[in-house]
């Protein structure tokens, strides 16, 4: 399975889960782990994965993040 990085900002302890909720929901995605520690957001997925989705998805549940492809 393939993996993606993601750089963020504004991810807190508070808005962790609601953000892993909303990119495990995303087609594709297998698994998200949120990274408050060093501000990253890796998501494992299938050939499928859309990356704008994704991060449309992050956005959603919280618009004060900010993500991009690390």
């Amino acid at each position: 399975m393939a993996q993606t990085l993601f750089k963020s900002s504004g991810i807190t302890g508070s808005n962790s889960d609601a953000l892993k909720d909303a990119g495990s929901a995303v087609a594709d995605v297998k698994w998200v782990n949120v990274n408050i520690n060093n501000d990253t957001v890796v998501v494992t997925h299938g050939d499928d994965f859309d990356a704008d989705t994704f991060v449309s998805a992050l956005k959603g549940a919280d618009g004060s993040i900010d993500l991009s492809a690390g």
